[in-house]
């Protein structure tokens, strides 16, 4: 509800679009200062992570609109973004809006672009979001743009922002390209109680309100902060729902939705990085080289490739691994392994299968690489036709294999005819 009693026009705490106001608190000040100083260290490559709810793509909105206007600036979210489709994405930020392409020829042209800039003393930038939703393919494609460098200096500036640290993506060897270049990491707090009150009293005041107070009295603003553990994505969402269902103002204690811990996240409506409940139930795949955990993949497609090429959802860059090592098929509340004909084989808890139906806790071997199965919504095994699955399996591999390989095929005639 919007009342003219108190002056209030419209709704200050809405998540869609840019912000009432961008209200900066000590931590947001600290994150801003850490940004520009990635970019301006010769290494060039910063982490900025927090919680979903902590303001990071309205933070990275506020810093790209303060640089210089002749600056080029990608901002990309990477989540599930095969190689292909986030060289595309980079590129189309950058102004060149381009069809399908083979990954080699977006990374040429990337890489031409990137250079042209550096030579004028102004490195492109690229902020990737979402670091910790990406595919290892894409990640390798980001790799490679990182060790691009003209006159021993680096031709791309590179921001990641993500939900968690991802140490175990960075410290994984096939990121030292990354690693390397890394000035730091910041990771974004909550506001205090104090910061709260100026927080939304600023965004009442834009949306027309002289007496905030009026609306949101202090012992209010306190309790807001309690129920928004201080992250300003939780604090706008149930500062919306108090306005929108109070019948009249100041709200009153009553008035306002504490929720609980674990539900927090719902009053963040197209907050970033927020995982569905499919995403969280579906399993979670560990991917391990002698206990060092290198990657974790949340299984949220209904098949994921793990193999050698560039393709695979789980690539596994090993002598050991096929370019097609294996398929997961998920069915139901059924997760099923199917061996594609790999040369080395594939194991679960070390016995050799051609096809298994897996279940929590569960451990996949592939050459010298292990993957654990974390799924504890299906911790006994499922009695289902498992014959019947395994050949729906291999027919929906073959199937893809095939579409595949005609895709490129096709592709590469086009290529062909345009030179010709």
């Amino acid at each position: 509800m919007y009342s003219k009693d108190v002056g209030l026009r419209e709704q200050p705490f809405h998540k869609r679009g840019r912000p009432a106001a961008f209200v900066q608190y000590r931590s947001q000040h600290a994150a801003l200062t850490f940004l520009k100083s990635a970019l301006t260290d010769d290494r060039g490559v910063g982490l900025l992570f927090g919680p979903e709810s902590s303001g990071k793509s309205t933070l990275v909105d506020h810093f790209v609109e303060g640089l210089p206007a002749d600056l080029a600036v990608a901002v990309v979210d990477g989540t599930r973004l095969k190689t292909t489709q986030l060289l595309s994405k980079i590129l189309g930020q950058f102004g060149y809006e381009l069809g399908l392409g083979t990954a080699d020829e977006l990374s040429n042209m990337l890489n031409v672009f990137a250079v042209q800039q550096t030579r004028t003393y102004q490195p492109p930038l690229l902020i990737l979001e979402n670091l910790h939703n990406m595919y290892p393919s894409a990640l390798l494609a980001l790799c490679k743009l990182a060790t691009l460098t003209i006159h021993r200096r680096f031709a791309m500036r590179i921001i990641l922002v993500s939900n968690r640290p991802v140490r175990p993506i960075l410290e994984s060897p096939g990121m030292n390209s990354i690693a390397d270049r890394m000035v730091g990491a910041f990771e974004l707090g909550p506001l205090t109680a104090n910061e709260t009150m100026a927080y939304l009293y600023t965004k009442l005041k834009v949306c027309g309100v002289d007496q905030p107070d009026r609306i949101f009295p202090v012992d209010i603003c306190d309790e807001l902060h309690v129920a928004s553990a201080g992250w300003p994505g939780i604090l706008d969402g149930i500062a919306m729902c108090t306005i929108d269902q109070a019948d009249r103002f100041p709200v009153r204690y009553r008035d306002i939705d504490h929720p609980a811990i674990g539900d927090r996240a719902n009053y963040l409506e197209g907050a970033d990085g927020v995982e569905s409940n499919a995403d969280s139930e579906a399993p979670k795949l560990i991917v391990t080289r002698t206990g060092k955990t290198l990657q974790e993949f949340r299984m949220t497609d209904s098949k994921v490739l793990v193999g050698r090429s560039e393709l695979s959802d789980i690539l596994i860059n090993n002598q050991y691994v096929s370019k097609h090592h294996a398929l997961l098929v998920r069915d139901r509340n059924a997760l099923l392994l199917v061996d594609l004909k790999s040369t080395n084989g594939t194991f679960v808890n070390s016995r050799r299968v051609r096809s298994t139906v897996l279940r929590h806790d569960d451990i996949i071997s592939l050459g010298n690489h292990a993957i654990k199965v974390d799924h504890p919504g299906n911790r006994a095994r499922v009695d289902i036709g498992e014959s019947e699955l395994a050949d729906t399996a291999n027919m929906k591999s073959v199937a893809d294999m095939r579409r595949l390989a005609a895709t490129k095929n096709l592709h590469l005639a086009a290529i062909n005819k345009k030179k010709a």
